[in-house]
């Protein structure tokens, strides 16, 4: 299917318009390039929330013939950034992100059939693929079905995007906690050092000056004029025995 939607008189709208609406909240998990870049929590807590903005999306449309293009493209959309999901949730250690995965793939799978009516497939690890030859020429009142506002399907997907969400936001949360506590106990440690170091340099520095007097006391004859060593500055701070 081309990813060029004309609506209405001269309206343009591509597959990639609506990437870019549903990641207006964080661009950079939009491209394969800039994903790379970002965590595994971040990565979910976006594809999760621009999921639930398809869905909306979705939900938005009058599903009727003028329309069909341009939903069809949405549900492009929507097909990517659900496998999107998929892949991020499914990369994740936390219990909670993995369970909700799992339970997203098996309500998918109950509406396999449905979905495979309108050419899109279900794939073996969860994820969904569009089949161009029956996904443009399928019946706009089967999308509706699966994708308006009162589509069951719609309405538990979200709730399970809301869930992964909610959870991939607090995992972002710590996260950044456990980062600033490790970037502050590295500066405390950089401040101690620092202060250790300087603290051998005076005791040097203070015994150095010790080593100093005692030679010159040591140098300095017993016998000398006393006028002479109060000349010198030496009679200020020595006591001389006469």
């Amino acid at each position: 299917m081309a990813n060029t939607a004309y609506v209405g008189a001269g309206t343009t709208l591509g597959t990639s318009y609506y990437m870019r609406r549903f990641y207006a909240a964080n661009a950079d998990a939009r491209t394969t390039t800039s994903r790379s870049n970002l965590s595994n929590s971040t990565l979910t807590g976006a594809d999760s929330h621009a999921l639930r903005r398809a869905i909306r999306s979705l939900g938005s449309f009058t599903y009727d013939d003028d329309n069909e293009i341009n939903i069809k493209n949405s549900v492009s959309a929507f097909i990517s950034t659900y496998n999107n999901m998929i892949n991020s949730s499914g990369a994740s250690d936390d219990r909670t992100v993995k369970n909700t995965q799992k339970n997203l793939k098996n309500l998918t799978a109950e509406y396999e059939s449905q979905l495979d009516k309108i050419g899109i497939t279900v794939k073996g690890n969860g994820t969904l693929e569009s089949r161009s030859s029956l996904f443009g020429s399928a019946d706009i009142s089967k999308f509706e079905s699966l994708f308006s506002s009162d589509s069951e399907y719609m309405q538990r997907v979200n709730s399970y995007a809301r869930r992964l969400e909610n959870r991939s936001n607090i995992l972002t949360q710590i996260e950044y906690n456990d980062a600033l506590a490790k970037r502050n106990a590295n500066k405390q440690t950089s401040s101690s050092v620092s202060d250790s170091t300087t603290g051998k340099t005076d005791s040097a520095d203070t015994g150095s000056t010790a080593v100093n007097a005692l030679n010159i006391a040591s140098v300095t004859p017993v016998t000398a004029d006393l006028n002479t060593l109060l000349n010198t500055g030496i009679g200020s701070n020595v006591n001389v025995i006469l």
